[in-house]
């Protein structure tokens, strides 16, 4: 059985804390498990299995290098490659924010723990006297990582421009940039400056990154595409690198066409899930997905903004296709026998790689045109079709987004 790793929650702590207590004899109180929770540069990753936390790890950046501070594993789940896989989750964090190294203390007698990290290729540096608070020595180890040089080029030039990132990331589609604007522009920053003098070429997408007033927000006004020629990793590249520097929770938005006849210009369905039928997968991020791409809290938040704004809010099942010619007659027939709602290009390599990172993510369609067969459609009608979608969508989405940032992740 595959765990789910994800990013701790607070209803963690009572599991870490049964784990804490029957794998250490000092084991940590709930004040340092809650400061390793929250901080810029501080991560910690439950391993759950079958529903309940098994495991966790605890890592800081420091200095170059990722400092794995604390890992456990409930009795009854190890040998099971937990350990593992939150070693490789710590170590990946690292690696994509420009460690070049790991490391870690250890008890000198711990011989189990000691076989695991020297598996892992980790090396003892130096001997550690009187080292924990039981008067027990321990190790210092440390092993080389190979960094990301990608990712942490674009998260240096994020921190020089805006230095802390805001916690909820939302990336908007064709036309969309209107619902930036709902939450004011404290802060503009062209992709050219941190994307290294890449600038966006796609009518609709401005290729840039605005931090709304209240500084809760970080808005996505354009995103690359696999038919621009970016590859699995590149696509996701920048909402990835806020994800590993805080940004946790994540909107897509998507101009999407409509399959389902039922569905008008202007509605917008909620993704239950999707089928990715481009071929461009991005690349595992060390973390396994759970039980859905698609978050069950940051969903139940939208349906709940949704009854209160009085908006009929779908949920449907999305295609995304690897474009740039919009979908035949005969593909969005073949769609439809298959219970499809909305279709577009775009969308999914983001989903797929920022929930495999731990963190919680809701999509939506916002429908630019309803199913017409035989009908052409064009990018400029995708564009044209904002102002009705401003206006039956707006108080909602604005909504959306205020719970999306409170809502308390289950």
């Amino acid at each position: 059985m595959y765990p789910e790793i994800r990013l701790a929650r607070p209803s963690d702590i009572p599991a870490m804390l049964e784990i804490e207590g029957l794998s250490f004899s000092c084991p940590w109180g709930t004040d340092a498990l809650e400061e390793c929770m929250d901080g810029r540069f501080c991560r910690t990753w439950s391993a759950v299995l079958d529903g309940r936390t098994a495991g966790y790890v605890s890592s800081i950046i420091h200095d170059g290098g990722v400092h794995i501070v604390n890992l456990a594993v409930h009795p009854e789940s190890r040998r099971m490659g937990l350990a593992t896989a939150l070693l490789e989750t710590a170590e990946g964090w690292g690696g994509r924010l420009g460690a070049s190294y790991a490391f870690l203390e250890v008890r000198a007698g711990s011989l189990p723990a000691r076989k695991l990290y020297g598996e892992r290729g980790y090396l003892e540096k130096e001997h550690l006297r009187n080292y924990y608070p039981d008067g027990e020595d321990g190790l210092l180890l440390f092993r080389a990582i190979e960094p990301d040089y990608a990712a942490a080029s674009v998260a240096l030039s994020i921190l020089r421009e805006c230095g802390e990132v805001p916690e909820v990331g939302v990336v908007l589609g064709s036309g969309l940039g209107w619902l930036a604007d709902e939450f004011g522009r404290s802060r503009e920053i062209e992709y050219g400056s941190i994307l290294n003098g890449e600038a966006e070429d796609i009518p609709g997408h401005p290729g840039m990154m605005v931090v709304s007033d209240c500084g809760r927000f970080v808005f996505l006004l354009g995103r690359r595409h696999h038919y621009q020629g970016y590859t699995g990793a590149e696509i996701p590249l920048l909402p990835g690198v806020l994800g590993d520097l805080g940004t946790v929770r994540w909107i897509l938005t998507s101009s999407s066409g409509a399959v389902d006849e039922s569905l008008v210009q202007g509605q917008a369905v909620l993704f239950s899930d999707h089928v990715n039928f481009t071929g461009c997968v991005p690349p595992s991020s060390q973390c396994r997905l759970g039980p859905s791409v698609y978050s069950s809290s940051l969903r139940a938040a939208a349906m709940e903004a949704a009854s209160e704004c009085g908006v009929v809010l779908r949920e449907g099942l999305f295609a995304c296709v690897s474009g740039p010619a919009y979908e035949t007659s005969a593909e969005i027939g073949f769609l439809r026998r298959h219970g499809f709602s909305t279709v577009s290009m775009s969308t999914v390599p983001e989903a797929l790689y920022l929930s495999s990172m731990g963190l919680e993510v809701a999509a939506l369609s916002l429908v630019t045109n309803a199913a017409s067969p035989g009908a052409v459609l064009t990018h400029e009608e995708v564009l044209s079709s904002q102002t009705m979608i401003r206006s039956s969508q707006g108080a909602f989405m604005s909504s959306f987004l205020r719970k999306a940032a409170s809502v308390e992740i289950q």
